[in-house]
C-alpha cells in the first residue's frame, strides 16, 4: 500500500480530498516507466516495488494523463490489457478485471495478474474513450521481467 500511496503522492495528487490518509505516509521515490500514445501518457508500476514474482498474484497500477496533465480516470477509459510472454511465446492472455476499491476513489487503473512463470512480459495496455471523453485510443506497450 505504501507504493500506491508513492504513486499518488508523486503524481501531485495529494491535495485531493479523497486521500487524506495517505497524507502521513513519506513518499517513496521509485523510477516507474513512462510511455506515451497519441494524447495519452501512461506511469505503470508493478507491485511488489517493480519486480513481480511468478506464480503470485500481482497488482499492476497505470495512471494515465491527457497531454497538459489532466488525469483519465479509469471509469472514462475502456482499458485492456494483454499480457504476453516474451520468453515462452506460447502465454499470452488478455486482463479485464473490475474496479478495485482504490480504482473507484483514485480513478487509477489496476489490473491482478499472476504471471504463470519466471521470464521477460511484454503489458500491452489499449484503451479508447467512454462517454465522448476528449482523448484519442490509445495503446501503451511496457516490459518487465518476473522472477522467483
Amino acid at each position: 500500500m505504501i507504493e500506491v500511496a508513492s504513486i499518488l503522492l508523486n503524481l501531485n495528487l495529494g491535495n485531493s480530498p479523497q486521500i487524506d490518509s495517505y497524507r502521513a505516509i513519506e513518499p517513496v521515490h521509485i523510477a516507474h516507466e513512462v510511455k506515451t500514445s497519441q494524447n495519452v501518457g501512461g506511469t505503470i508500476h508493478i507491485e511488489p516495488n517493480d519486480h513481480p514474482v511468478a506464480g503470485k498474484k500481482t497488482r499492476i497500477w497505470v495512471a494515465l494523463t491527457k497531454r497538459g496533465g489532466e488525469i483519465i480516470p479509469y471509469e472514462k477509459c475502456n482499458c485492456q490489457m494483454e499480457v504476453r510472454s516474451l520468453t515462452d511465446r506460447s502465454i499470452r492472455f488478455t486482463v479485464n478485471n473490475p474496479l478495485s476499491i482504490l480504482d473507484r476513489y483514485l480513478g487509477l487503473p489496476s489490473l491482478e495478474v499472476t504471471f504463470p512463470q519466471v521470464g521477460r512480459y511484454e503489458l500491452k495496455l489499449s484503451g479508447s474513450p467512454l462517454n465522448n471523453q476528449d482523448f484519442a485510443p490509445f495503446e501503451l506497450t511496457f516490459t518487465t521481467n518476473v522472477g522467483r
